[in-house]
């Protein structure tokens, strides 16, 4: 049975070997990847001639292969970089013939027979791509996808600074550092993981920072969001609407004035040097909703300029993306984005300042985040029940009780549902 089994894969490379050779397909990724740069047209020019990459190096990697290519002079690596689908693509066209990397693969057990019509099908083997510049051009060929899930877990806590998991890659966490890069743009369509991050990223600063965290929470879709986070010790203001958004801006600026004087007055640059370990969070969930209040965007773009040196800090997320709603000096003082799907190019230019948002796959928690370098990473899942679980500990009792033992206690005007609380 194993001689036949044997003799028959022998046979099928041999034909299949045959069949590459007279119709001049690409044998492997190398070759199929010099393939796609010329069927794109994607070359430069060198001495007035036409040339196309030049393959200097491959090595295998974790999961996949990296191949490092030379560019010829005046090559626009924009066009790879802004049609990526295109090299996936063309890396996954389904063959009809074996591959010797294929057949190495083959486990010589009773499921063989399976084994062998998946290659033959092209199933089971969907290639993604990573891109980096160094110099030269790095593809990274990874012979699976990325996960279209990744659990929370507790693991991915970073307790002893300031930053957060955002993603996972292949293994390996993504996280953003606050006292590094002070604020982050969050945006995405409904229902691809936006709300979740922002949520997941307020939980994540409650459990490793509890006693020098404190947070400004408003959430403009009427509390659907950080209503959880409202009675948590950590929480000075929170507010669900325009009316209450403004009067917490005014408190927050406020605050930060008063900390910044103080900062300065004791000789220091900012809170690092002044060695000052509080840092107080500003977040807007659907903050396109503020964009036509003119006083509101003028406090919160103070807040952004003259924040990271006082050690306030802004997330500001929107799920409707444009020039209006995210204005350019909000924009240009928040180098950092987290992106998940959207339903344009123009959306995706808005936030990343290029497409890709509205190519990515439509998976929950699929996103690109962008600091100085941009990947594409998968967002862990934390469950309501988990951040309940998690907050429990530092939940405690805000107004009276016994008139409302549970809901957002009233303003003293008793015309809002805003909390405030003075450090």
């Amino acid at each position: 049975m194993i001689i036949s089994i044997g003799s028959t894969l022998l046979m099928g490379y041999v034909a299949s070997y045959s069949y590459l050779k007279t119709k001049r397909l690409p044998k492997n990724d190398a070759d199929k990847i010099q393939r796609i740069f010329a069927n794109a047209g994607w070359v430069g020019k060198e001495d007035g001639e036409i040339r196309t990459i030049r393959l200097r190096r491959k090595t295998k990697i974790e999961g996949g292969t990296e191949y490092v290519y030379q560019l010829p002079l005046g090559f626009n690596r924009s066009k790879v970089e802004e049609n990526v689908q295109i090299l996936e693509d063309g890396l996954n066209v389904k063959q009809k013939v074996f591959r010797v990397s294929d057949l190495k693969k083959v486990k010589f057990n009773k499921s063989i027979l399976k084994q062998l019509k998946k290659i033959l099908n092209g199933k089971g083997f969907r290639k993604e791509i990573e891109l980096d510049y160094d110099g030269m051009l790095i593809i990274r060929v990874f012979d699976s996808p990325m996960p279209e899930k990744v659990e929370w877990t507790d693991t991915l806590i970073k307790k002893n600074n300031w930053s957060v998991p955002i993603g996972v890659i292949r293994g390996k966490t993504i996280v953003h550092c606050f006292d590094r890069r002070k604020h982050l743009i969050v945006a995405g369509s409904t229902g691809f993981g936006k709300s979740v991050a922002v949520k997941m990223i307020i939980t994540s600063l409650i459990m490793s920072k509890p006693n020098d965290v404190t947070f400004s929470l408003i959430d403009l879709k009427g509390g659907v969001a950080f209503n959880r986070f409202k009675d948590c010790k950590q929480v000075k203001n929170y507010g669900r609407n325009n009316e209450e958004a403004l009067e917490i801006l005014k408190l927050v600026q406020q605050d930060m004035n008063d900390e910044y004087e103080k900062i300065v007055d004791g000789g220091f640059e900012d809170v690092a040097e002044a060695n000052i370990s509080e840092r107080h969070f500003l977040i807007i969930d659907e903050a396109a909703d503020l964009a036509g209040d003119k006083e509101a965007m003028e406090i919160l773009t103070d807040i952004v300029r003259k924040g990271r040196g006082a050690g306030f800090y802004i997330i500001y997320a929107t799920q409707y993306p444009s020039a209006q709603a995210i204005p350019m000096q909000i924009k240009r003082n928040i180098p950092a984005r987290l992106c998940y799907v959207l339903d344009s190019a123009t959306a995706s230019m808005t936030v990343l300042d290029g497409s890709g948002a509205e190519k990515l796959p439509e998976i929950p928690g699929r996103g690109i985040y962008k600091n100085v370098k941009q990947v594409i990473l998968q967002t862990p899942f934390m469950t309501n029940d988990q951040i309940k679980e998690r907050i429990k500990v530092h939940i405690q009792v805000k107004g009276d009780t016994e008139n409302e033992p549970s809901s957002i206690p009233s303003a003293k005007n008793g015309k809002y549902s805003l909390i405030t609380e003075k450090a």
